[in-house]
């Protein structure tokens, strides 16, 4: 049953209040364990007079009881609620409530000539602006002191309840991902600062908070979902203009709003990649430019090498920005861990340049020189303090591999990515017989399967680096059917489910197609010996 007004917690978190029939509590509440305070289903409008007509004549009666006025009895307690004429928080509610669909394709915005396209994950999108900026003067006396929050001054800016909690969860929760090779952290403190000044970064956070909170508690995202759609009006007009004021604020939004869209990594449509893609491409400068601007191309970077990889996106990124960076003439951890990076999507974006994923020889020694030369110039406190050899003899499938520093984690998994990709574009020798070939097919694999058990090594060595789950998992959905060991699949599958535990990233169909994978390779190779270590 549908709740006309919605329980307070509802109200405040802006969702829709259901209850079942003959139920207590609503839905959201019982899923959450909280007290839910419904409203009476019923309400009392105070009526002091009334119109009746006598002899065609209207006449008007005061409705004064008398002192004397004889009261019924009633046979059980009565509770009197005196309820306040809150017409502006109903039409609020009623307002988000009534949801549209709004329209964006990034690759055909306007000045390519194309129509944009319906996003089919916003079908659902509230036409009421959220309330940031809010003049307290202008505020009902009787609004609940607790559900506007006070930032700073009587004259700032307030933010619900809801909001507040989705923004702290960003900095707590989210913005640590996109910070992990970045030693100003603009993400966790100055992109919120612009959230602040800025309704379009504003709604991107409070969108991909929502998502992943709803993702967590496995409940549906209408909430991000309202909070995408206002983001994307804003975008988009700001996208009109981006020829002549395309700023850092929209570099921010993108970006944010394709972690939004990665977050449904199944059904990624990547229409903020594309977005993205064209922005950073548009300020030439933004990979260089130092600051928030080039924190956030980094950022976008990875982001465009975990398309490539899992859904064999080609890298359509100006690279040459990227090598006027400042990480090429630092010494810290995170300068360190973005050149490895550059190095890694360079080679992604040669395979693709060439035909059939294969290098010249050329071009593929020195890549793989400018690989190894990072390898043996890193510094030494890059150096794991603790290290175990994986043995599947023991059970450990995967090795220990203790590091220092946060971006050391994140930068040797892209070391070992760029290991892989070398692997895989090397051109075979046209010297080389059929057996040759096929030896060369093998040791491939098995030299695949060696990085990609580092690399989920890296993950759970150094549990509190979230960031490391990902590139694991996309190497996994990658190169997993390279693992044909029965240890290494089983402590494989538990890593991703780990994955989706922790970080709130899909990865129950990533174990269902390497299951299929693995059964299916077996049956073609079923005499063969698994490996060991």
């Amino acid at each position: 049953m549908r709740v006309g007004k919605g329980c307070e917690r509802c109200r405040h978190r802006h969702i829709r209040c259901v209850i079942p029939t003959g139920a207590s509590t609503c839905t959201p509440c019982l899923r959450l364990g909280q007290a839910c305070h419904l409203d009476p289903r019923f309400q009392f409008k105070p009526v002091h007079h009334v119109y009746q007509k006598n002899n065609g004549v209207p006449t008007r009666f005061e409705l004064d009881w008398d002192k004397e006025q004889v009261w019924v009895d009633v046979s059980q307690p009565v509770t009197f609620v005196l309820e306040t004429n809150d017409e502006s928080a109903g039409n609020r509610d009623s307002a988000l409530e009534q949801y549209n669909s709004p329209a964006l394709e990034w690759a055909s915005h306007g000045r390519s000539g194309g129509t944009r396209a319906s996003h089919s994950e916003d079908r659902y999108q509230p036409q009421a602006r959220s309330p940031f900026y809010v003049n307290r003067s202008s505020q009902d006396s009787t609004t609940s002191t607790n559900s506007q929050l006070s930032l700073l001054s009587d004259n700032g800016p307030t933010l619900t309840l809801r909001e507040a909690s989705l923004m702290r969860y960003f900095i707590q929760k989210l913005a640590p991902w996109a910070d992990v090779c970045d030693i100003h952290s603009h993400f966790s403190t100055e992109v919120p600062r612009r959230a602040l000044e800025n309704n379009m970064v504003l709604q991107a956070i409070l969108a991909l908070s929502a998502r992943h909170d709803a993702i967590l508690a496995n409940s549906r995202d209408w909430e991000a979902s309202a909070y995408h759609g206002q983001c994307l009006r804003l975008l988009i007009a700001a996208l009109d203009q981006a020829e002549t004021n395309c700023d850092e604020n929209m570099l921010i939004t993108v970006v944010i709003l394709r972690i939004y869209e990665e977050l449904e990594n199944k059904t990624d449509q990547k229409f903020h990649l594309l977005g993205s893609n064209r922005l950073v491409n548009l300020v030439t400068r933004s990979a260089s430019s130092g600051g928030m601007a080039e924190a956030v191309s980094w950022q976008f970077l990875r982001q465009a090498i975990y398309a490539s990889v899992v859904q064999y996106q080609p890298l359509q990124l100006d690279l040459q920005n990227y090598e006027r960076s400042s990480m090429f003439h630092r010494h810290d951890d995170a300068a360190c861990a973005n050149r490895i990076i550059y190095y890694c999507a360079r080679i992604l974006q040669l395979c693709c340049d060439a035909p059939e994923h294969v290098l010249g020889q050329d071009t593929w020694r020195q890549i793989s020189d400018s690989v190894n030369e990072w390898n043996q110039t890193k510094s030494t406190t890059w150096q794991p303090i603790r290290y175990q050899a994986s043995s599947v003899a023991a059970g450990r499938p995967f090795p220990e591999i203790w590091m220092i520093s946060p971006p050391a984690v994140v930068g040797m998994q892209y070391y070992h990515s760029a290991c892989i990709f070398l692997t895989l574009s090397e051109s075979p020798s046209h010297n080389m017989s059929d057996y040759e070939r096929a030896c060369s097919r093998r040791m491939k694999e098995q030299t695949i399967a060696d990085h990609l058990v580092v690399v989920i090594g890296l993950s759970l060595s150094n549990e509190s680096v979230e960031n490391a789950y990902f590139m694991a998992s996309h190497l996994l959905h990658r190169f997993g059917y390279c693992l044909r060991n029965v240890v290494e699949q089983k402590g494989s599958l538990q890593f991703l489910t780990r994955v989706e535990k922790v970080l709130g990233w899909r990865t129950s169909w990533m174990i269902r197609e390497l299951e299929h994978q693995w059964v299916e390779l077996a049956a073609f190779d079923p005499g063969r010996q698994y490996r060991s270590k």
